[in-house]
């Protein structure tokens, strides 16, 4: 393993550890379990590969913000059964104080998108998502937000009435 593969592996032992002002979760719960492959490769030689929950790829570091963005994007696009998000060292992210990116390496984490929204509903019943902030919640969950909010609903005709105006604008779109 080299220097930068541990270095991850290290910076995935961190987000796994629970904290108080996370509500006794940890910025990535599922972190420590999950089957997880490290490669440090060109961005732009990404491929996912089917078998692991995570794929962490470390990309170079002279790539500005916006153009790993639009990378993201790229595979977002290509990939469609897979979800594509960037770890930038540069942008400090924090989820209620608790720092959650790595300040050393531009990372692009790729995870199956069926599998992540199952880990998401899990989360959306207990307290999780109550530590992010609004902005948050929007860059990182995108339309998994709706579901998140409709599981988390306090009254249950209210989650029903909504799902059926969805429903209904949808054909209504037709």
């Amino acid at each position: 393993m080299s220097e930068r593969e541990s270095y991850v592996q290290e910076w995935i032992e961190q987000v796994s550890k629970k904290h108080k002002e996370l509500g006794g979760f940890a910025i990535c719960p599922y972190a420590s379990g999950s089957d997880t492959l490290i490669k440090d490769t060109p961005i732009d030689d990404i491929v996912p590969e089917p078998g692991y929950d995570v794929i962490l790829f470390i990309v170079e570091d002279f790539w500005k913000p916006a153009k790993i963005r639009k990378w993201v994007a790229k595979y977002n696009e290509e990939y469609p059964l897979y979800w594509f998000v960037e770890d930038l060292a540069c942008e400090n992210t924090y989820i209620n104080g608790v720092k959650t990116n790595n300040p050393q390496l531009n990372l692009i984490l790729c995870q199956s998108r069926r599998k992540i929204a199952q880990m998401r509903k899990k989360l959306a019943k207990t307290d999780y998502y109550n530590y992010w902030s609004e902005e948050y919640l929007n860059e990182v969950l995108g339309d998994d937000k709706k579901l998140i909010q409709k599981i988390k609903s306090p009254c249950p005709y209210q989650a029903k009435k909504e799902l059926i105006d969805e429903v209904l604008d949808y054909e209504s779109s037709k």
